[in-house]
């Protein structure tokens, strides 16, 4: 969703009037929000938010029902799992056409790519698919990699889609490599095994790495996700280089400069 398209989305949501509450029971509301941010993108059961925040249930009951009532949580009816509302959608939609991710992280990722002398992207999800939404090149003469802004791809692929994938849950990640494989598939070089290898080493390390094995034979790379206060990954930045390129000591000064990166485009947006 573009810009105006957000601004556009918060200003039709009708605001919810902010609840009066004492502040014990602000900081349950605080601590439930950010419980059912966490869960499941198909929503969070009464007792999963009990294990979560050891609060009682009567509380949260009597605090949720608060929540619902001013549209910052909702209930499925079907599966009795709650979900973050859309009123609450709304106010994030309308931060973020304030703090667009691209213009925040622009003035950061060209002087990374500067460092790195490398070329550095920053890729968002849009549902099955990641966009590119910013190329950053070097003054180096040597240029990998042939994304651009705009381009679209299968969600799942890149090594910034593996960052991304290392901070979802493993049943959100099984879920959209079962319906994103077949497309995979299309992309010459693509290699299963070693596919599903990557996939593996993301969840585990908290970062995307791919070493020759996902797309072709002669480029690796590394992603890391930018995400928000609940931990949920909104973008990646990644950058790809020559296989046998860089030493050991080299990729690992490529890795934490792709996260402190991260983390200081992570508070300019949400600090």
């Amino acid at each position: 969703m573009n810009e105006q398209g957000m601004k556009e989305l918060a200003a039709a949501v009708k605001p919810a009037a902010v609840p009066a509450m004492p502040a014990g029971s602000l900081n349950r509301a605080v601590m439930l929000l950010t419980a059912i941010a966490r869960g499941s993108r198909k929503g969070s059961l009464l007792t999963e938010l009990v294990a979560r925040t050891d609060l009682p249930r009567p509380t949260i009951h009597r605090v949720l029902d608060t929540l619902i009532e001013v549209g910052w949580v909702q209930r499925d009816e079907q599966s009795s799992r709650f979900l973050l509302g859309r009123d609450l959608a709304g106010m994030g939609y309308s931060a973020i056409s304030h703090h667009p991710i691209e213009r925040v992280a622009h003035t950061e990722l060209s002087a990374l790519a500067e460092r790195l002398r490398q070329t550095v992207y920053i890729n968002i999800r849009s549902g099955l698919d990641t966009v590119c939404i910013g190329r950053h090149d070097s003054q180096s003469q040597i240029q990998i990699g042939k994304g651009h802004a705009g381009l679209r791809m299968p969600f799942g692929v890149s090594q910034n889609c593996l960052a991304m994938f290392s901070h979802l849950s493993q049943e959100e990640v099984r879920q959209v490599i079962e319906i994103n494989m077949s497309r995979y598939h299309r992309i010459e070089g693509f290699d299963e095994n070693g596919y599903h290898q990557a996939v593996a080493e993301a969840l585990n390390n908290g970062y995307g790495t791919f070493d020759n094995i996902i797309l072709d034979r002669t480029t690796s790379g590394f992603g890391v996700a930018i995400c928000d206060t609940v931990g949920y990954p909104v973008a990646a930045i990644g950058t790809t280089y020559i296989s046998g390129w860089l030493s050991e000591e080299q990729q690992r000064s490529c890795l934490q400069q792709l996260r402190d990166a991260a983390r200081n485009i992570e508070l300019s947006l949400f600090a």
